[in-house]
């Protein structure tokens, strides 16, 4: 009995050192934190401080001083990441806001290092998309139609617009190849649609970019134009390379326009919209200080969709993109009041309300994103704008939980481009329908 009651003893006594060393080992490493801080050690002072954080989350002086060791080391992604993090804790404390201010001061300083840009317009449904920096050079098909012979220059001045790409960005790299499966752009002519002129009005639009998406990898970005104008003839050679230069930037991850007139991302206008024969005639445009500081940024951001694993992308020098453009939240946000003051300037055209409904359907918003999209419907002048918009009609619907709907507006959709992404939308619904499981998450598409 009294060997029972011994061993008793020692259990609870070595219960008992072990609660009061777990209790004094925070203080202990909290204490070794700061002598190392104070001596400029500031990867060991983080290391230490960190487990003191961790063994008492809720000590906020624990917190405070491991956000001062945080922002002292080198930002790296990681370190980007959680100081992210903390500064958007739900506990509002002097860490979190010591937080906040570290990431403002990043913000600002990623910021002017990079120059003036339109970085918040270029991510895709809140992702930042763009091709990974080690596949370069970037291998470009050009699918001429068979039965059609294009003119010569047409080859020479995609070639220009690639090369002026490649000059202007001292980064970006393109080869052609001959095999149109192992092309990351792929640049195809369709035929000049019929009935797209009243007269001596012609509206249709002159070219688009697709990227092609399976699970989170960049598969493809497909560059369509149409091989002749709106009256049958030849595109000039100004008129083919403004084009291809313009879309060449979407393919290469800018998503989005900018809003400003001088960049040549530019989101075109009521003006140019109804002169879209003629806006590309004057001269051969030039890809703008912004728009290289935008593409630049973009590719020093690290990526949520690209050409390889995002987990193979090595990060650790890379911007995490939430210290730039803020969450999904703030993004979709600042895109409602960029669509409002673009509709303001060029009431008359869809492409404002696309984005605006867009945003909407971001936010869970139904009804406004349907108001918005309608409206864009109503103004739609192309085919690929009634494309773009019954397309992300169904989206919206489809994610909804409304099917039958959904699938309506996939199908009028397809009647205006039967493309490979409208294809895999339909199927998407339709598997739902059949099997009564809610369908995967798609995309939507922008102007």
């Amino acid at each position: 009995m009294r060997k029972n009651f011994t061993i008793y003893l020692i259990i609870t006594a070595i219960l008992i050192g072990i609660i009061a060393a777990i209790n004094l080992l925070p203080a202990v490493f909290f204490k070794a934190g700061l002598n190392e801080y104070k001596v400029k050690h500031f990867e060991k002072a983080h290391k230490y401080l960190s487990i003191a954080k961790n063994l008492k989350p809720d000590n906020k002086e624990y917190k405070y001083n491991y956000v001062l060791a945080l922002a002292s080391i080198p930002p790296t992604y990681n370190v980007q990441k959680e100081m992210y993090a903390l500064s958007k804790d739900n506990v509002t404390d002097s860490a979190a806001r010591l937080a906040l201010v570290q990431t403002d001061f990043w913000k600002r300083r990623i910021l002017k290092k990079y120059g003036q840009n339109y970085i918040e317009q270029t991510p895709y449904d809140s992702k930042i998309i763009r091709w990974d920096i080690a596949s370069f050079p970037l291998k470009v098909y050009i699918d001429f139609p068979s039965n059609d012979k294009l003119p010569d220059y047409y080859r020479e001045e995609i070639s220009k617009a690639l090369n002026q790409w490649e000059t202007s960005s001292g980064f970006l790299k393109f080869t052609f190849t001959q095999k149109a499966k192992e092309a990351q752009i792929v640049i195809k002519f369709l035929p000049l649609p019929e009935n797209n002129c009243v007269g001596r009005v012609c509206k249709y639009v002159v070219a688009f970019t697709e990227p092609t998406i399976k699970v989170d990898m960049l598969k493809k970005m497909t560059i369509t134009l149409y091989d002749k104008d709106a009256y049958g003839n030849y595109f000039s050679d100004k008129e083919l390379y403004n084009t291809i230069l313009h879309e060449i930037g979407h393919a290469l991850g800018i998503m989005g326009h900018s809003y400003s007139t001088d960049d040549l991302m530019y989101m075109s206008n009521e003006e140019q919209q109804n002169n879209i024969y003629t806006r590309f005639r004057s001269s051969f445009q030039y890809i703008s200080a912004k728009d290289i500081n935008t593409i630049t940024l973009l590719y020093n951001l690290a990526p949520d969709i690209s050409n390889i694993p995002v987990s193979k992308i090595e990060k650790e020098k890379l911007i995490y993109p939430p210290i730039i453009l803020g969450t999904a939240e703030d993004m979709q946000m600042d895109k409602i009041k960029e669509a409002k003051n673009y509709i303001k300037k060029a009431p008359a055209i869809p492409n404002g309300y696309i984005d605006l409904g867009i945003a909407y359907a971001q936010l869970g918003q139904k009804n406004n994103a349907l108001k918005a999209l309608n409206k864009a419907l109503e103004l739609s002048k192309t085919p690929q704008d009634n494309y773009i918009v019954y397309y992300n009609m169904a989206v919206v619907e489809m994610n909804a939980g409304n099917l039958s709907k959904a699938l309506i507006n996939a199908r009028k959709a397809q009647e205006y481009f039967d493309s490979e992404e409208i294809s895999d939308l339909i199927s998407n619904i339709e598997h739902a329908k059949s099997t009564r499981k809610k369908p995967f998450k798609d995309t939507f598409i922008e102007e």
